[in-house]
């Protein structure tokens, strides 16, 4: 549960805002009542919507990491080279906390931004 907070706490604030828009103008006071079906509703789609993008990030991962220990090239986004992206082997290359390392490179790579090749 909290690794789902952490993956998700940014589109858990922008569900809460936009949940907060469809309460505020669905009370208002000149607004039907039957507009106000539309609390559950928007709350039941943004929890939904949550859920499978969080499942679906959690499968994203996984391939990543299955990828890497069988051996396959990854490509992690790097803003810093003119490239725009590092090339990752299974030779020097550890995975340890969702996180790619290297000694000769300054910096790691979080699991969640990269890509099989």
């Amino acid at each position: 549960m909290v690794n789902f907070f952490r993956e998700e706490l940014v589109y858990i604030l922008i569900s809460l805002f936009l949940l907060g828009i469809v309460i505020f103008v669905t009370t208002r006071p000149f607004v039907s009542k039957k507009a106000r079906i539309a609390i559950p509703i928007a709350a039941l789609l943004l929890g939904g919507l949550l859920l499978l993008h969080y499942k679906w990030r959690m499968h994203h991962i996984k391939e990543v990491a299955k990828a890497f220990y069988a051996g396959k090239n990854i490509l992690c986004l790097d803003k810093t080279n003119k490239f725009g992206s590092v090339l990752i082997h299974k030779g020097e290359w550890k995975l340890t906390n969702g996180e790619f390392s290297h000694p000769e490179f300054p910096r790691t790579y979080n699991i969640r931004q990269c890509v099989v090749e």
